[in-house]
């Protein structure tokens, strides 16, 4: 068996924990949070291990390949195959994302260590874990079409696990009929609830940055999300685009891509009125939340980056490149800014 035969395994037992975790919910919700958790943490594993199978070793320095092929290895956490996953692979997996997989381990770990009382009967419980697992796959998902590359084996299986959430979400409907008052208290006040991009019901809550950008949080799952509506630069139609400035257009599957949400998002004539009057403000802008270049625009007071939809109140520019960015910029002569390495760098270059 060699690496691609472990990850093929790997892989492909991840899934069947997912189905089983989705798949016995009614009948034994305990195990299911225990299994769709487990299903988890083996594809962050299997992503991992597509840079090098030592990485999933959790002391890598001590890495046999011999034991490795036996099985015979303790394996990463899912806090450190996060963070080999950003510092080694470049691939950062977003707080909200990680704290909906960490929730859901939380909850794991107390039914594994200690106990959950009366889960199987407790109809409250049940919602609280559907919920969980909702959010869970909603970035669990994004994450593996991002990874499409090293999962293009598997589209079939993830289809199908997406099609078996989708029958998993009727478990909240007790929930989402409750709060039917509270919905229309919503409407009447001029709010207009939107499908929650986790558990499909329409009752998250929008607000509104501006007539484009609103961030929602469902009152059914508690997911949170900021959504952009914009026309599709392909067909025209309109667009939402949720939490990430990736996405495929339902109605021509043309690919939306950051910088189409920056153009989009721009306000070119009053950029072009503001940096003829010497405005810099309106200049594009690097993201010191994602490092995205030039993903930041201007929306009024706000600055908006069309990578990883995080806002910030101001930009700086930094004191060495003169680039305008998010974040701190107080030691950016000396140090650079993420898109440069600042004085030091330029004199160890030179």
């Amino acid at each position: 068996m060699d690496h691609h035969d472990i990850f093929e395994s790997l892989t492909r037992n991840a899934f069947d924990f997912l189905e089983r975790g989705i798949g016995e919910f009614d009948k034994a919700p305990k195990y299911s949070v225990i299994h769709f958790c487990a299903a988890v943490e083996m594809l962050l594993k299997a992503r991992l291990m597509k840079e090098h199978w030592s990485l999933i070793v959790s002391k890598s320095e001590q890495a046999n390949l011999a034991k490795f092929m036996g099985g015979d290895f303790a394996s990463v956490t899912m806090d450190e195959a996060r963070a080999r996953l950003r510092d080694i692979a470049g691939e950062d997996i977003a707080d909200e994302a990680f704290n909906s997989f960490r929730t859901l381990a939380n909850h794991r770990n107390k039914m594994i260590h200690f106990f959950h009382a009366d889960v199987d009967r407790d109809g409250l419980a049940k919602a609280q874990i559907v919920a969980e697992h909702c959010r869970s796959w909603f970035h669990l998902h994004r994450l593996l079409n991002r990874w499409d590359t090293d999962f293009r084996d598997f589209i079939a299986d993830i289809s199908r696990a997406d099609r078996a959430m989708k029958g998993h979400r009727k478990y909240l409907s007790a929930k989402f009929k409750a709060l039917k008052p509270e919905l229309d208290a919503v409407r009447k006040a001029g709010g207009k609830p939107k499908a929650c991009s986790a558990c499909g019901f329409k009752a998250a809550v929008p607000d509104p940055l501006d007539d484009e950008i609103a961030p929602l949080r469902c009152l059914v799952c508690d997911h949170t999300e900021t959504q952009v509506e914009i026309d599709c630069p392909h067909c025209n139609q309109p667009v939402v685009i949720a939490n990430e400035g990736y996405a495929t257009c339902e109605n021509c599957a043309g690919a939306i891509t950051p910088e189409h949400l920056v153009n989009a998002l721009t306000d070119h004539e009053s950029a072009h009125i503001a940096i003829a009057n010497g405005d810099d403000r309106w200049e594009p802008a690097n993201c010191g939340n994602c490092d995205g270049y030039h993903t930041v625009v201007r929306r009024g007071d706000i600055y908006f980056c069309a990578n990883c939809f995080d806002q910030s109140d101001h930009v700086e520019q930094c004191e060495w490149c003169n680039e305008p960015n998010t974040g701190d910029m107080e030691h950016s002569y000396s140090t650079g800014c993420r898109h440069c390495d600042g004085k030091v760098g330029w004199e160890k270059d030179d």
